[in-house]
């Protein structure tokens, strides 16, 4: 756990929010990645500043709140006080300090902060190769048509789960799982057919198709539309007496409908027929995956737990296009404001609950720990890998050429 920190996630780039998230200047959210906790400054524009948020006098973490306003921070045990840019504004008492021991720089140190297409990122290392360097070509190719600028949080959930961060993210990276775990997909999404991209420092697509069902269960599905057609359908603008009577016919449907869409909020045309119908889950190394949809994305993390090396720490986050009606039913999101009015709270779940996350992350949930139990078992080898769980191989690639030679025998 302790190589991990060090070699990894103190190395590369991490996503951690949406300029939504702090829409004015002087708005700040506070950031918590494994034993580190960070401030992320609005400034003028998409400028924005990131600082370790840890007084230096006595190493009191400054802020609590997950997102606030303010223009200076003050610390709460000794009213040391600091500008929203890191600068030391005052030391309580200053008379009673021996100059030798205030000489140094005691501004807050800084954090290297990035900015792209809206999404903000931190890196802990400041030799690290430049954001856009590290998602590379491909990467952000593949997202281009994307309106990731026009986003806001709609959903954002974080819980403890009883597993590594690792056994965590692999369910999350492969297809093959989906036609034993979830049974309400099997009517609309093929994940046996899915397609994979292997990018460049550890990212990836998986292309999964949605409207089509799962050929293991082909022969075993009613005709009739499951609900996962009705609201693409739905979205797509479709009156219900047009609807097409068999689920075959709905992909088709779905890209005419959406790509006659004008003064809309969303322009379609811009995508191709895929990325109209079917999930696109884009994942950046080491945990970040993004399901990506015209009208919406659906973000998750696995997050290295602060002190325990078998839980981790789960976020969830769904951003919307404003203006859009319906969202995949696996987004879990009900009542949603997409006003911008407001910054979204976070929700902190029970660890025991369950249903939170929504039905098919539950089945998921329910899974995860069983795998990180058997895991400890005498009589297990080691995992067994078939094509559909390449992303595994590939994540794995990456991740011991930080923690060690192995990447080259695992590639």
């Amino acid at each position: 756990m302790d190589l991990e920190w060090t070699n990894l996630w103190s190395k590369v780039w991490l996503h951690v929010g949406h300029l939504s998230d702090i829409p004015k200047p002087n708005n700040f959210m506070k950031v918590d990645r494994g034993q580190e906790s960070v401030l992320i400054v609005r400034g003028d524009g998409d400028q924005v500043r990131g600082m370790y948020n840890v007084c230096q006098h006595r190493g009191v973490r400054l802020v609590m709140q997950d997102f606030g306003s303010t223009k200076k921070f003050v610390c709460p045990f000794h009213n040391w006080e600091y500008s929203n840019t890191g600068d030391l504004l005052k030391i309580q008492d200053r008379e009673s300090f021996r100059e030798e021991a205030i000489c140094h720089n005691l501004d807050l140190p800084a954090v290297r902060t990035s900015v792209w297409r809206g999404w903000i990122f931190i890196c802990l290392d400041d030799e690290a190769a430049p954001l856009e360097e590290f998602l590379g070509p491909e990467f952000i190719a593949c997202t281009k048509a994307y309106d990731f600028e026009k986003a806001l949080r709609i959903r954002d959930v974080q819980q403890e789960w009883p597993a590594n961060w690792k056994t965590a993210h692999e369910a999350f990276v492969e297809g093959y799982h989906v036609q034993a775990t979830h049974p309400q997909l099997y009517s609309a999404v093929d994940a046996y057919h899915a397609q994979t991209d292997l990018y460049d420092n550890g990212h990836a697509l998986s292309v999964y198709q949605f409207m089509s069902p799962s050929p293991q269960y082909l022969n075993k599905l009613p005709n009739e539309l499951a609900e996962e057609h009705k609201i693409f359908l739905r979205e797509a603008g479709i009156p219900e007496d047009q609807w097409p009577k068999h689920w075959s016919e709905v992909p088709s449907a779905i890209i005419a409908a959406k790509l006659k869409k004008t003064n809309y909020v969303i322009d379609y045309s811009k995508f191709t027929e895929g990325q109209l119908v079917d999930d696109w889950g884009v994942g950046i190394f080491p945990t970040t995956e993004t399901f990506l949809h015209p009208e919406g994305f659906f973000i998750q993390q696995w997050l290295p737990h602060p002190t325990e090396p078998e839980k981790c720490i789960y976020q969830v986050q769904v951003y919307a296009i404003p203006g859009i009606g319906e969202l995949p039913s696996f987004m879990a999101i009900e009542d949603a404001d997409l006003s911008g009015k407001k910054v979204l709270p976070r929700t902190y779940a029970d660890p025991s609950d369950i249903d939170v996350s929504g039905p098919v992350v539950k089945q998921d949930r329910v899974l995860v720990p069983r795998v990180q139990s058997g895991l400890h078992s005498k009589g297990y080898k080691g995992g067994i890998y078939s094509d559909q769980e390449i992303r595994i191989r590939h994540f794995f690639a990456e991740y011991f050429t930080y923690l060690d030679d192995r990447g080259k025998e695992v590639g």
